[in-house]
């Protein structure tokens, strides 16, 4: 549980904070939000043109200075204790990102300056914001819904360009689209359950088949947004990738190519590898958090039984197994505890040394097993096609970039709910059960459309929420 309640977020005060990284930099912003934002920046605003700042024209730039002192006692402004040259926006409700008047005031990016212009706004009667309250804001005032809130999120976290598209995409509503198309197309079923229940002397009858094919076609959209769940949680959280095999298959030679740096110290030494070393690359727009792990290896000594374990943690962890192996020796006792170990995983077999005689031989049960392919990373070979073939490991067949949708845990809960709903829902009207189960079921469905949405939302939920944000968004 977030240690602020939802109590705090008083949608009656006016709030302020620093929207800026807190730090040396050219420029700075400190964000007002409320009743009294116009009323609080007239009383430390002086613009260099006179004019009566909470009279002036939506979506305008001012310039003047930020003071200290009470205006009603300026003599000049040679006389005032002036502390900063600022350009401030002005954006009246409801055109705001919150819906109310919201003042920004860009100033000179040093830490100190930006503090004293946001006690002066707090002196003035407003309060400090919370964590995602401009957000929380926007979205009980109707501006964003809880996708979009989502999506505000994971474009501030995000770490490649794709990630930006994605999160950019669902912050215009596109997702939220999809959600709004699919709850339209079950209120009107639900209508026709409701209006046969509630008037059964009008003698309201249906054709129970194109009911269950609209909801195949509903189900088939949900099943898609399940599909693709995976997919979105790598772009935002990073695909976590190892590289294993036994000592001396060239882990540390295919981690340094795809760093196309020299990371890891390589030898025809076995066991060179004593430790998992991770470093974060980006292949294809994805973002991958790739490790070199060590050899398969007898633990002959303390370090080297740590360093298998470390080896075993990151591997039950990871999303993608790149399993190496030397293809100038013969398959061995390692090669094949591996084949084994990786069965359940996601992963790609590479035949690593392709510069040298192939000696080594697999059974056709392992090859059909797992994506394959052969290459030399010490001569690059293939290396491009082999990182196609991560981003397809990814995208894996049946998924449409187009149905990626960010969604928090609580969202992904109800998403499952949906499915499930509607597929109780189809069940019933195949085993004709009465109109009621049919009624309950399809109201159950449109309720987790309105909680993915938050158009039905608990307060835990948006404390939870909103707590993830930073300070002044």
């Amino acid at each position: 549980m977030s240690e602020f309640n939802l109590k705090d977020y008083k949608i009656s005060d006016t709030i302020t904070a620093i929207a800026t990284a807190p730090s040396k930099a050219a420029l700075g912003v400190v964000k007002i939000s409320g009743k009294k934002s116009l009323s609080i920046l007239d009383k430390i605003f002086v613009p260099k043109n006179k004019k009566d700042i909470k009279k002036v024209k939506n979506f305008t730039l001012h310039y003047g200075w930020i003071i200290n002192s009470p205006k009603s006692k300026v003599q000049s402004l040679k006389s005032e204790r002036i502390v900063d040259e600022v350009l401030v926006s002005i954006m009246k409700a409801p055109h705001s990102y919150t819906t109310e008047d919201v003042v920004e005031v860009s100033s000179h990016g040093g830490v100190l300056v930006l503090n004293q212009i946001v006690e002066l706004i707090l002196k003035k009667g407003a309060r400090l914001a919370k964590p995602g309250e401009f957000s929380y804001r926007a979205l009980i005032n109707g501006r964003i819904d809880l996708l979009q809130a989502e999506a505000i999120l994971k474009l501030v976290e995000a770490k490649t360009p794709k990630a930006v598209l994605l999160s950019s995409r669902q912050l215009k509503g596109e997702n939220s689209k999809k959600l709004k198309d699919l709850k339209k197309d079950l209120k009107n079923i639900f209508i026709q359950t409701e209006a046969a229940i509630n008037f059964p002397e009008e003698d309201i009858s249906f054709d129970k088949t194109n009911l269950r094919k609209s909801l195949e076609k509903a189900l088939k959209k949900v099943k898609r947004l399940q599909k693709s769940q995976g997919p979105a949680d790598v772009l935002t959280q990073g695909l976590r990738c190892v590289i294993c095999g036994r000592s001396n298959a060239g882990k540390s030679t295919l981690f340094n190519r795809l760093l196309r740096q020299e990371r890891v110290i390589v030898s025809k030494v076995p066991g060179t590898t004593r430790d998992v070393i991770e470093e974060s690359i980006n292949i294809k727009g994805i973002p991958v958090k790739i490790y070199d792990t060590a050899g398969i290896l007898e633990p002959e000594d303390f370090i080297t039984r740590k360093a298998l374990q470390k080896t075993n943690q990151v591997f039950n962890q990871a999303d993608l197994v790149i399993l190496l192996f030397d293809g100038s020796k013969k398959l061995s006792k390692d090669d094949k505890f591996l084949l084994d170990k990786t069965k359940d995983k996601n992963t790609i077999l590479v035949i690593n040394k392709t510069d040298l005689p192939e000696k080594i031989k697999f059974g056709q049960k392992d090859i059909d097993q797992h994506k394959f392919i052969r290459m030399s990373a010490l001569k690059d070979n293939d290396l491009k096609r082999f990182e196609k073939m991560v981003y397809k490991a990814v995208y894996r067949k049946g998924i449409d970039k187009k149905d990626l949708i960010f969604l928090n845990q609580y969202q992904k809960k109800e998403l499952d709910n949906l499915a499930e709903s509607l597929s109780n829902t189809k069940e019933y009207l195949k085993k004709d059960y009465t109109l009621d189960f049919v009624n309950f079921s399809l109201k159950d469905s449109l309720e987790s459309i309105g909680k993915i949405t938050g158009e039905i939302i608990g307060e835990e939920i948006l404390e939870n929420i909103f707590s993830n944000f930073c300070i002044g968004k």
